[in-house]
């Protein structure tokens, strides 16, 4: 099971990440479910066993306390781009790294302006100040995706 490589952001290799992060005891508290259990959910071709959505908003929920992303979330987002872009032309891979470029130079212009001592909170954020750092990393969220795609096709 866990000797072959999943299909690239697949569900199964986000799990298989998810559980490489984690304790067991942590899984099995946050889901009532063995660590065993999710490899074999993280094993394609075993169709008897399935990731629940209500276990991986769990795990994700671990994942995010413990400060190592959403790695589900992530997967499910990059599966529905893929869906709505099946239909549009997709940027090339130079592309989306130059969009990714562009946003991380935006949110470091922001963090930079927001945490300079004559900002409106000083060198601490503002309310105002961390919704607009939220959405410049939600967009640079996006466009990582939109990467992630890129690599895929080729």
């Amino acid at each position: 099971m866990s000797g072959y490589t999943r299909k690239f952001l697949s569900v199964e290799q986000a799990l298989k990440e998810v559980i490489r992060k984690l304790d067991k005891d942590e899984i099995r508290e946050a889901t009532g479910k063995s660590e065993s259990f999710f490899r074999k959910c993280s094993d394609e071709n075993d169709h008897e066993h399935n990731l629940h959505f209500k276990d991986a908003v769990a795990l994700d929920l671990l994942c995010i306390k413990k400060e190592i992303g959403s790695p589900l979330l992530s997967c499910f987002e990059i599966q529905i781009e893929k869906i709505k872009q099946e239909n549009e032309n997709s940027a090339s891979i130079t592309g989306n790294l130059l969009n990714i470029g562009s946003k991380i130079g935006v949110l470091m212009d922001e963090i930079t302006q927001y945490t300079d001592h004559q900002s409106e909170s000083g060198i601490h954020l503002s309310l105002r100040e961390k919704d607009q750092v939220y959405k410049s990393i939600a967009n640079l969220e996006e466009k990582i995706i939109k990467l992630k795609l890129s690599i895929d096709k080729n």
